[in-house]
């Protein structure tokens, strides 16, 4: 694991472990931690070649950003379980005249903070990693890498560039990769077609000095961002469980996240139609525009020739008829 002990439970959270904290009430939160999000989202073979050797400023930054993130995510899963002792008598809350059980309201806005500081500082290694790829050759030469090089966004910054209401959050971001991948199955591939796809996938992948690639991934990527997005809220709202569907809202008594109003919903999907439509017509227009440059689009259905207004032809004329 990359966290060992107290100490460095205690870098990252500070008062939140005391130095009487025993370790192994959290390694198994550690463990399970690790696996969960920082292997997820840097891989296995990655995290123990860093942890291993960080003879770098940048391998020390980065190494030190993720310690930091699975610190809390650590945290987050141990919280539950810091309450009550499970014996014979089944699980009871000790309290004696010196102190007493958390309310559940001061536990649930610790959990809170605590996923909220893991994905921000899972955010802030991602960004380094992508920012300095040439100090990482490991991670970008593995075939792990290269799958998430592929993400169309890789860090929630760059999609916060084209959807700021997103807010910079790795966690959300997390949850709609799905939603990207799908729609550039279901609906950009059928507007783009496999050239043109190809085209968009290879400026992503390695970037180049062309104003027209450079647009047109500009203009593909904010099509995906929306209609991706447009594709989860439903999912966002509502949860599929076992005993049927649920719509996903938290009450603790203190901090209230509850669902919107049902006229601020219909009002927050319409506009989210409104922009994800305006970013398809963006991209159809563009493509249209430069059909030549784009020889395949113009077998697509969503081909329209450009019309060129001329003037009437009037050479069968042999005179000009003034009228007064």
């Amino acid at each position: 694991m990359l966290i060992q002990n107290v100490q460095e439970l205690r870098v990252y959270l500070g008062r939140a472990v005391n130095a009487s904290f025993e370790a192994e009430s959290l390694t198994p939160f550690i463990s399970l931690a690790q696996d969960q999000y920082i292997n997820r989202a840097f891989g296995t073979a990655f995290i123990t070649d860093l942890s291993e050797k960080h003879d770098t400023t940048e391998k020390a930054n980065l190494l030190n950003l993720i310690k930091r993130s699975l610190a809390f995510y650590s945290y987050h899963k141990y919280l539950p379980y810091a309450i009550g002792n499970d014996g014979d008598g089944g699980l009871v809350e000790p309290e004696n005249t010196n102190t007493k059980a958390v309310r559940i309201g001061v536990l649930e806005k610790r959990q809170r903070a605590s996923i909220e500081n893991a994905s921000d500082s899972m955010e802030a290694a991602l960004a380094s990693l992508f920012a300095q790829k040439t100090a990482f050759p490991t991670f970008f030469e593995s075939d792990f890498g290269k799958e998430i090089a592929k993400k169309w966004f890789r860090t929630a910054d760059e999609l916060s560039t084209i959807m700021p209401f997103i807010g910079n959050s790795y966690r959300l971001l997390y949850t709609l990769q799905k939603y990207f991948d799908n729609t550039v199955s279901d609906n950009v591939s059928d507007i783009l077609g496999i050239d043109i796809l190809d085209i968009v996938k290879a400026f992503h992948a390695k970037p180049n000095e062309s104003a027209l690639d450079k647009t047109l991934y500009d203009t593909t990527r904010r099509f995906i961002a929306f209609s991706g997005y447009q594709e989860s809220l439903l999912y966002l709202q509502y949860h599929q469980t076992p005993e049927g569907i649920r719509v996903l809202s938290e009450f603790d008594g203190i901090n209230n996240s509850k669902s919107p109003d049902p006229n601020q919903w219909v009002e927050y999907k319409r506009n989210i139609n409104v922009r994800t439509d305006a970013a398809r017509n963006t991209l159809i227009a563009f493509l249209n525009k430069h059909a030549e440059e784009l020889p395949s689009f113009k077998t697509s259905p969503l081909y329209k020739p450009l019309q060129v207004n001329r003037g009437p032809n009037n050479k069968k004329y042999k005179s000009i008829l003034r009228m007064s």
